[in-house]
């Protein structure tokens, strides 16, 4: 399952593209996953990003976040 730090590092990067709407839109992503972020899978988290990312409208904070997210991933997975 995905950690506090793996999601407060999404948030973090998330809130640099978008702002304060960042938060908003993970609790509804997660929402679609189960309603629980204790409950999201590691093998989801590419998939999360990836829905996430489809919100950013601009496409370098879209390409920054995603390249964020893919190192913190690879960092989260053993």
């Amino acid at each position: 399952m995905l950690n506090k730090e793996f999601f407060n590092f999404l948030a973090a990067q998330l809130s640099l593209a978008l702002g304060p709407i960042a938060e908003f839109l993970i609790e509804e992503e997660i929402h679609e996953f189960g309603d629980d972020p204790a409950k999201v899978p590691r093998r989801r988290a590419a998939e999360l990003v990836n829905l996430l990312a489809r919100q950013i409208p601009r496409k370098e904070k879209r390409v920054a976040f995603q390249q964020a997210m893919i190192l913190k991933i690879k960092e989260t997975n053993p």
